[in-house]
């Protein structure tokens, strides 16, 4: 983990330096951070449903499969095939739910290394607030940033999303490749 962190270390620490007002260098590079966290999360999901597209396939296959088995018997009036049908859906649908979950996690793990980045960096300040002895540390700063910056990713996310659409709709209409 050390040597992870001392290499995005340079990368991170330049936009808190850019400025010489220290409020304006921190909201910056706290919010750059978040930022760089948050593209990082994007790009790791996107690679982890790429990875196990044909197994949330056939999870999701296999959970709708039970439940339209599990509604046939309780349309024909066999409780016990539907009971034990039911059972089988959802445990179906429990292994559907925490596989999309665990995949869905892939994208805030970048946050934490972010945190552990602004331990080694920053651990030591607080920040003064009235009414708590102690003051604040980094964390809620960088959650603070981190939720506007997941907006921000997700909004170009689409946009990207949209050009790439496009060039593939103009590229087929005239007869060229699609490798994008």
């Amino acid at each position: 983990m050390e040597w992870l962190l001392l290499q995005i270390d340079p990368v991170l620490i330049q936009p808190f330096r850019w400025f010489d007002n220290p409020t304006l260098s921190w909201w910056l590079g706290t919010f750059i951070a978040a930022l760089w966290a948050a593209a990082v999360g994007e790009v790791t999901m996107a690679f982890v449903n790429r990875v196990n597209r044909s197994a949330v396939k056939d999870s999701m296959d296999e959970m709708n499969m039970y439940r339209d088995r599990s509604m046939n018997a309780l349309k024909s009036g066999d409780k016990k095939a539907y009971k034990q049908i039911n059972r089988l859906a959802n445990e179906a649908y429990g292994k559907t739910f925490f596989l999309t979950l665990a995949m869905g996690m892939a994208s805030i793990w970048p946050v934490f290394l972010a945190a552990a980045w602004f331990q080694e960096r920053f651990g030591g300040i607080r920040f003064p607030i009235p009414y708590l002895e102690n003051g604040l540390n980094f964390v809620p700063f960088l959650l603070v940033c981190y939720i506007p910056a997941r907006i921000v990713v997700g909004k170009v996310k689409r946009a990207l999303g949209q050009v790439i659409a496009g060039y593939r709709h103009s590229n087929q209409a005239s007869g060229g490749s699609t490798s994008l």
